[in-house]
């Protein structure tokens, strides 16, 4: 860059080149200038020639060093912005970059937020952080999906053991994405994999549990309902209550206490005792008095029907004793789901959840009260009314109960 005027000092106009660009200052008399005089820049665009007014020569000369800089490189449109514009720009680009957010997109969504509000963006942000909204940190779905099962974990909450692989199956399909950014469809899409309805709503169920955790710890808005809860239930085949005779119970339990004398006890639990598989898995030695004649189920959670002590019959307390092991969990993880797949194998006709609903329509016949079959199957008489009566004679419920070692 080169600067240049006539001969002689002080002579007028003065240019500033560089490469083919030049722009030129004048210096030019003004009355109301402290000075008496004024400094013009002048240049051409293809729009014509622009001129621009100083009062002080440097300040001219600097914003002439600027414009020869844009126009030498093709900056035409740069070229025409002033001081204070520049200014502006550079103080709006250091706004941004303390945020990290690019300037246009920063603009794209400041003029959303206006449409959205109506023009009233502040007062709008202000009653958001007066409910309590405040700023979300970003995580993607698979860091949402590990918090939330360690704070199930902590909490004495099983999910991870007993629905590990339906978070697995989330993570595998959103494994790039940001939680907050997951919407119904593609949530809707993921569940339609799930060809069984029962299945489906399952897998719907734990994402909701997933999306509510969410919600509570500021990861998605709090305003709304959340994406999983805005999916869509599958309609379910009536529930069909698949009960075994007691024939078939006690072939299965010689049977196992033959072959496979390590789930004994799960499976007496489960038939005489009607735990959940849940319960059973989590089932302590110490929580079963076989002398007093009860079990309190360890794994019951606080203020629910599940939280119960379950009477022992005689025959549950011979078939516990024959198990009976040292201090500590009464079966391994999956042991009702190895009980079934050993059954099965060996041709025994074992509905699904079949020790349960057998044990509850055995026990109401027997008893003859829906009120203390519901409290020791911790479920609701409602429950009992709707889907256990009528599933079995009293004769056959007390030849449930009667199933001991060695009976044929």
């Amino acid at each position: 860059m080169t600067m240049k005027g006539p001969r002689g000092r002080g002579i007028w106009p003065r240019t500033i080149t560089a490469g083919s660009a030049s722009v030129k200052v004048y210096r030019v008399k003004h009355a109301t200038a402290k000075s008496g005089e004024a400094f013009v820049l002048a240049w051409l665009t293809p729009t014509g020639r622009k001129l621009r007014k100083f009062a002080d020569a440097n300040e001219a000369f600097r914003e002439a060093r600027i414009k020869v800089e844009q126009l030498a490189h093709g900056k035409v449109e740069a070229s025409e912005m002033g001081a204070a514009d520049r200014d502006e720009l550079q103080a709006a680009r250091r706004i941004v970059k303390a945020r990290n957010v690019p300037l246009l997109a920063a603009i794209q969504e400041w003029d959303r937020a206006r449409q959205l509000s109506g023009d009233s963006l502040i007062p709008a942000c202000e009653s958001w952080a007066a409910r309590g909204g405040h700023p979300r940190k970003r995580l993607k779905l698979d860091e949402v999906v590990d918090r939330f099962l360690k704070a199930k974990t902590e909490a004495g909450v099983h999910t991870a053991e007993n629905h590990g692989p339906i978070f697995d199956d989330i993570k595998k399909e959103f494994a790039d994405f940001y939680f907050d950014t997951i919407t119904t469809p593609q949530l809707n899409t993921w569940l339609e994999n799930r060809a069984h309805p029962v299945t489906r709503n399952t897998f719907r169920k734990h994402t909701i549990s997933l999306w509510r955790w969410a919600q509570k710890q500021g990861f998605v808005s709090k305003e709304l309902k959340t994406e999983a809860e805005q999916t869509d239930r599958a309609t379910e085949p009536p529930n069909a209550i698949g009960i075994i005779t007691p024939a078939t119970f006690r072939r299965l339990l010689a049977f196992i206490r033959s072959e496979h004398p390590e789930y004994i006890a799960p499976l007496a639990l489960a038939g005489f005792c009607g735990l959940r598989r849940n319960e059973i898995h989590h089932q302590k030695w110490s929580d079963i008095e076989l002398d007093r004649k009860f079990v309190r189920v360890s794994a019951a959670k606080k203020g629910t029907p599940s939280r119960r002590l379950v009477p022992l019959c005689d025959t549950a307390v011979k078939w516990l004793r024959l198990a009976y092991g040292s201090p500590g969990d009464v079966c391994e993880n999956l042991s009702m789901d190895r009980i079934r797949d050993i059954g099965r194998t060996a041709k025994f006709v074992l509905p699904e959840n079949c020790f349960r609903h057998t044990f509850i329509s055995a026990r109401v016949v027997v008893t003859g009260s829906v009120a203390q079959t519901s409290l020791e199957a911790g479920n609701s008489p409602q429950m009992v009314h709707t889907h256990y009566l009528e599933l079995m004679t009293k004769e056959d419920g007390e030849a449930w109960f009667a199933s001991a070692p060695g009976v044929k």
